[in-house]
């Protein structure tokens, strides 16, 4: 894994800015503890300047706080960032502070919800297949994350038109808002597939893009093997 030294000095978000050119995270193709290490050692208002650290900034920062504490790797007390001219340190527990108001338990019954859809539509392609025996198929969990053209689009309406694709082997699950700037939100949406029925994610990306009236982008935040 490589070692980001010296932050936030110039040379260090340099060596970080050409990584992040090539790299979506700070140790491999999803995000850990090691990208929060490192981003709390990183005032915001340093990045400027440094177009690749502040795409993969405001990406770790879309995250909420119950999703970080699920990414993989230990929990680490990143090194205290003090400036060289004497001035107060950067306070790292602002950078992740929670200032949406979330109802968890809404989230988890939506969830549990679409996990039930799951298990019902495996049950019916089950009743389907010529041999009449069920099969465990290997699924994976995708987090799409999609972004409307501005703060004006109806984005209950883009939730809406997203679940209205249908997908052999794909159910989509929980959905929340994530605000990202300039009072523009996104939605962060769950979508479990069946790998033998969903072998690419592009398949789900074009149908989503496909919605241009709301949508503007879509990008896959997370890809886990179930």
């Amino acid at each position: 894994m490589v070692k980001f030294e010296n932050l936030p000095a110039k040379d260090g978000l340099v060596a970080l800015d050409s990584y992040l050119l090539t790299s979506s995270y700070v140790d491999g193709v999803e995000p850990t503890k090691e990208d929060i290490a490192v981003a709390k050692q990183i005032p915001e208002a340093s990045i400027e300047g440094y177009e690749n650290i502040a795409r993969w900034f405001k990406h770790i920062l879309s995250f909420s706080e119950e999703e970080r504490s699920h990414f993989p790797g230990d929990d680490a007390p990143a090194a205290a960032a003090k400036e060289e001219d004497g001035e107060d340190e950067f306070d790292a527990d602002d950078l992740f502070g929670d200032d949406e108001d979330e109802d968890e338990e809404a989230y988890k019954l939506q969830q549990a919800r679409a996990e039930a859809a799951l298990k019902a539509k495996e049950e019916r392609d089950a009743a389907k297949a010529a041999s009449g025996k069920k099969k465990e198929e290997p699924k994976s969990q995708i987090i799409f994350d999609i972004k409307p053209w501005d703060d004006e689009t109806n984005l209950d309406e883009m939730e809406k038109s997203v679940r209205e694709i249908d997908i052999e082997g794909a159910t989509w699950g929980a959905a929340k808002k994530v605000a990202i700037g300039y009072g523009i939100q996104k939605i962060q949406i769950i979508c479990t597939i069946l790998d033998n029925k969903v072998p690419s994610t592009e398949i789900i990306e074009e149908r989503i893009v496909e919605l241009e009236d709301y949508v503007q982008s879509v990008d896959v935040a997370a890809f886990n093997k179930l």
